[in-house]
């Protein structure tokens, strides 16, 4: 057989690259987020130490020590009241704007609020360097001059809603959930090597420096801006038309008309009950992702109670990230693909996995009882992309930008809540009970098995799969009536 002329394995080789688009991005994004996302956790303790309360620089730097308990839980008190105002600043705005956002976008495309919420995380890195060369500025002044500034741009809110929309857009309906998919793995395999790299480049490369490590994050953000503002489609789908369009381009955005049209995205008439499992996807979403503040609380909870040091809660994690890259890659594809199981079998087993790890977290006592709830929690994150793409399922082409935008600000902006939760729990238990913030999650967890096993004995093996393929054919001349009689009815209330 004659061997292939080499421009067709060139020719291969872009077409299977023409599938690259938002990928990059999160890579770029999520690996500047978890290079300093542990070294971010010391920064605010060592900042609370030594600005705060006052303690020399001896005592910061070996806070950890059982010789200086009391001092620690002092100090942790103070940086889980930090997370508190921090969430709180940081997820509100976006919870707004989330309202017109999705939308917006299904009427001009997914590119401009993808780039505007990345420049907000740019911002708020470019901010945190400036805190970190600061010696007199307290932990609160990052609240002030990173968090609350970034959150006007809608930052995670506006980036995870904008990439994932913009992969729907451009996938299609055979290939949504293994794209989605890959797209959760892409980002998600950032956290062990993002975790491990950071961990060694700042005990081995910048000697303990914040600023460099910060510095670092800036970089990598200013490349994803840079291959979102080259590679992507200011338009990824035909219905989307050029914001030049727009007569006056802030009332094209903040149109309430925006915020009546998620909200009847949400609340419309659907048939074969789907209006009643797309809240249901919603809510779900919200309490799984309720347990990523925890993470907040984890690092202080480590220190606490097994007296870890900044390497060995990132050698934690990065095994907890490495193994759940693992499970992402080969169990979907193999529960889905190769054992053909139902969607809603695929959630129950993360949501019981996530319940477990907590098991095992709040009665550990040692080092490998602690992992091996690791171990556990690392096959929960499964649940996410399942979510996304049942939801894509269940609503027309024209929705997906609203339906998306909801289910981003369940998975980003759920930190409102979560985040008081957590740093509440944590300050009112850290002397008696610390581990009470491991039940919190649990509870959410179970909630979220409740409700997937209810739509579980409610729906057939692929009804999701026949919505999908009758909404593709018919959905929107279907509908269309119901809609205008709901966006209608909405007006009526919101007021002319």
């Amino acid at each position: 057989m004659p061997e292939e002329p080499p421009w067709r394995y060139r020719t291969k080789l872009l077409h299977y690259l023409s599938y690259v688009t938002v990928e990059p991005i999160m890579v770029f994004y999520m690996m500047a987020f978890m290079t300093t996302n542990v070294v971010e956790q010391s920064f605010f303790v060592y900042k609370a130490c030594t600005v705060n309360h006052g303690y020399n620089k001896t005592i910061c730097e070996n806070i950890n020590q059982k010789q200086y308990e009391n001092i620690t839980k002092e100090v942790q008190v103070t940086v889980s009241t930090f997370h508190l105002w921090n969430n709180i600043a940081g997820h509100g705005v976006p919870i707004i704007l989330a309202l017109f956002i999705g939308a917006w976008s299904d009427k001009r495309g997914r590119k401009l609020p993808l780039l505007i919420g990345l420049l907000g995380k740019l911002y708020y890195s470019a901010m945190v360097v400036v805190n970190t060369t600061q010696d007199n500025w307290p932990l609160e002044y990052v609240v002030y001059t990173a968090t609350l500034p970034m959150a006007f741009t809608g930052a995670d809110v506006a980036i995870f809603a904008a990439a994932f929309t913009y992969l729907v857009d451009v996938s299609s309906q055979k290939n949504r959930t293994m794209r989605v998919t890959i797209l959760e793995v892409c980002y998600l395999a950032t956290m062990p090597t993002g975790i491990a790299l950071g961990s060694y480049l700042f005990n081995n490369v910048v000697h303990r420096s914040y600023t460099i490590m910060f510095i670092i994050n800036v970089s990598l953000l200013v490349l994803a801006v840079a291959y979102a503002l080259l590679r992507l489609d200011w338009q990824s789908n035909p219905n989307q038309r050029p914001i030049s369009e727009a007569k006056n381009k802030l009332l094209d955005f903040f149109d309430y008309n925006h915020v009546v049209d998620t909200v009847v995205t949400v609340c419309k008439k659907r048939p074969s009950n789907r209006r009643t499992y797309l809240v249901m996807m919603f809510v779900m979403m919200g309490l799984y992702t309720f347990q990523r503040d925890e993470r907040d609380m984890m690092y202080i909870y480590c220190q606490l109670v097994f007296n870890w040091t900044l390497g060995q809660f990132s050698q934690f994690r990065t095994f907890q990230s490495a193994l759940q890259d693992v499970v992402l890659l080969f169990a979907i594809p193999l529960m889905s693909g190769v054992l053909g199981w139902r969607d809603t079998v695929i959630v129950m087993i993360g949501a019981a996995a996530h319940t477990a790890a907590r098991i095992f977290y709040s009665t550990a006592e040692v080092n490998w009882v602690f992992y091996t709830g690791g171990v556990f929690a690392a096959v929960g994150p499964i649940v996410a992309p399942v979510i996304r793409s049942v939801v894509s399922k269940i609503v027309s082409v024209s929705e997906k930008g609203k339906a998306f935008s909801v289910l981003s600000v369940a998975d980003n902006a759920i930190p409102l809540v979560s985040g008081v939760a957590y740093s509440t729990l944590y300050n009112a238990t850290i002397h008696y009970h610390p581990s009470a913030i491991f039940y919190l999650t649990m509870a959410t967890q179970i909630g979220v098995l409740l409700l997937i096993l209810y739509i579980h004995t409610k729906t057939d093996h692929d009804e999701f799969e026949r919505e999908a393929e009758v909404i593709v054919e018919s959905n929107d001349v279907e509908t269309r009536s119901v809609e205008d009689e709901e966006k209608n009815s909405m007006k009526r209330v919101f007021g002319e």
